[in-house]
């Protein structure tokens, strides 16, 4: 089925200007997909999102706040804002594709938050799909950061947060005060029991970044109908090791997989 692809503005909540592509089969769609990246990439997340929203059904994927093309800082991102801006982006590809019904995909950093939206509005999300998700945010951000002693952060860990704003998670991801505080709150896990979309959860068994076991966990905890994929050998993002652009023959097979997979799951394809 063919389809165009533009770029568009989503209008956050609070103000931003989101970049994002949509795309619209050619024909009448009854139902959309709103695709949200992990934290530090883009939309596109390295073209793994761009094969995905190949499938025949209209979807929008968008830059985060202080990612990509949008607007924003990541010293300023928070959790709540990422909520925001998925709720932005579900209104938009909804009027956009003139449909009631939305599915959401969200990989990693943003799985946690897709799975915690889905929870607390739930007639917002028909399906729901998550890849490798972050379900534990203090236990990522806190608890395995040394700069952190007993919930309190070192007082050289305060200096570097007070004069540059963050602190690095990683080489393209930053962490912001607001952020730091909000992940002793926010309890996606203890949300999943409450999702009553159909939920597809894919991980890799050799993820090194975050384990397959917290989705394992994951698929113990959800109560609406559910499956977990496991990808047998792959790495986070379903590729080899060190494999940032899925160039990797493995990778595309495994990537083929999922996006196969997730086609059925969203009655796509």
């Amino acid at each position: 089925m063919s389809a165009r692809s533009i770029d568009v503005t989503v209008r956050s909540l609070d103000g931003l200007n989101l970049v994002g592509t949509l795309v619209q089969p050619v024909g009448q769609s009854n139902h959309a997909v709103v695709l949200v990246h992990g934290g530090g990439v883009t939309r596109h997340e390295a073209g793994f999102f761009t094969r995905l929203a190949e499938g025949g059904v209209a979807s929008l994927r968008f830059d985060l706040p202080g990612h990509g093309e949008s607007e924003g800082r990541q010293e300023e991102l928070s959790l709540a804002g990422v909520l925001n801006a998925i709720r932005a982006a579900r209104a938009h590809i909804c009027q956009e594709a003139e449909v009631d019904a939305a599915s959401l995909v969200a990989a990693s950093f943003s799985g946690g938050l897709a799975a915690y939206y889905a929870a607390r509005r739930q007639a917002d999300v028909q399906r729901l799909v998550l890849f490798n998700p972050l379900l534990d945010y203090k236990q990522r951000f806190v608890d395995q950061k040394d700069f952190w002693r007993d919930d309190f952060l070192t007082e050289e860990a305060a200096r570097d947060l007070a004069e540059q704003g963050f602190l690095p998670h990683s080489p393209t991801f930053k962490l912001s005060r607001a952020l730091l505080n909000e992940v002793f709150w926010l309890d996606a896990r203890r949300a999943l029991a409450d999702i009553q979309a159909p939920t597809l959860v894919v991980h890799g068994t050799k993820d090194t970044f975050i384990p397959v076991e917290s989705s394992r966990d994951a698929d113990r905890c959800l109560t609406a109908p559910h499956l977990l994929l496991e990808i047998e050998g792959a790495q986070h993002g379903f590729a080899v090791h060190d494999d940032p652009t899925y160039a990797n023959p493995q990778s595309q097979v495994w990537q083929a997989e999922v996006i196969a997979a997730v086609r059925d799951w969203l009655s796509f394809g």
